[in-house]
């Protein structure tokens, strides 16, 4: 894995998955001029990938991807169109599909201006991957009877703290409330405790909103703004859609079958 430097790396640790942390580059060193000398080509050209996965950050690469010798692959999710078409300042960015091995959209209810292929959502575990209940509520020291919700906010500061002001009743009606945030190093993936909860609060965000949907919670789903996605949106046309096979294992045939 190679991403911009983040607090949320600590999650890659502790899976063993390798990540190199580069510092944010702007267009300028991103650009057709410079970009040998940047640290994302630098990185990527130390690890030389067989395939290139690359989610939604497209742009990033697009000086110097048409040289990169492996395949290549790219997914997005539900995003403002305007991310595939725009201007730096001396040059336009348009998003080139033919570049491309593989185009996959993993979120239905939305369109490319492009062709692409569709998956079902991507989740980090399958169905029978998970705790049972008895495991996960043993594991958090839960009682088998107890009325349990996961109140799990991940998103920016202070977001899980102004969904609480909405929520606190739920102790008030005797409700054992588990809250995580994964800025604190709480419980992920979150998943791997789901059937020990009776009811999930959380934000509607992509990882959020289709890990309750997957796993069929009943869910209260709390949307904030974000600059390139529409989470209420996401909550109007897919709360009440449903699929039984995790995508990630759709995008590995796909990428296999390259």
């Amino acid at each position: 894995m190679v991403s911009v430097s983040t607090k949320f790396g600590q999650m890659a640790d502790r899976f063993r998955v390798p990540l190199t942390q580069i510092p944010p580059e702007d267009e300028a060193i991103l650009g057709p001029a410079r970009y040998r000398d940047s640290a994302l080509f630098q990185a990527i050209k130390i690890i030389a990938p067989d395939v290139l996965i690359v989610d939604i950050h497209w742009f990033a690469m697009d000086s110097f991807l048409r040289e990169l010798p492996c395949k290549k692959v790219f997914l997005t999710r539900q995003i403002d169109p305007r991310t595939f078409r725009f201007r730096t300042a001396d040059r336009e960015l348009v998003f080139r599909p033919e570049d491309w091995d593989l185009v996959l959209r993993t979120e239905p209810g939305f369109d490319l201006p492009f062709p692409s292929e569709a998956v079902e959502p991507l989740v980090l575990r399958n169905r029978d991957e998970i705790l049972t209940r008895e495991a996960a509520r043993a594991d958090l020291g839960l009682g088998p009877e107890d009325r349990v919700c996961l109140f799990a906010f991940s998103g920016r500061t202070g977001e899980g703290a102004e969904a609480w002001k909405s929520f606190s009743y739920l102790e008030d009606e005797g409700w054992t409330v588990v809250r995580s945030d994964n800025r604190e190093g709480r419980l992920f993936p979150a998943m791997d405790w789901y059937n020990a909860f009776d009811l999930v609060v959380c934000g509607a965000g992509y990882n959020q909103f289709w890990e309750a949907r997957y796993l069929r919670k009943e869910a209260y789903f709390v949307p904030f703004p974000r600059r390139f996605e529409d989470q209420a949106r996401r909550i109007a046309l897919c709360s009440d859609y449903e699929f039984e096979e995790n995508g990630a294992d759709q995008v590995v045939r796909r990428i296999l079958a390259l």
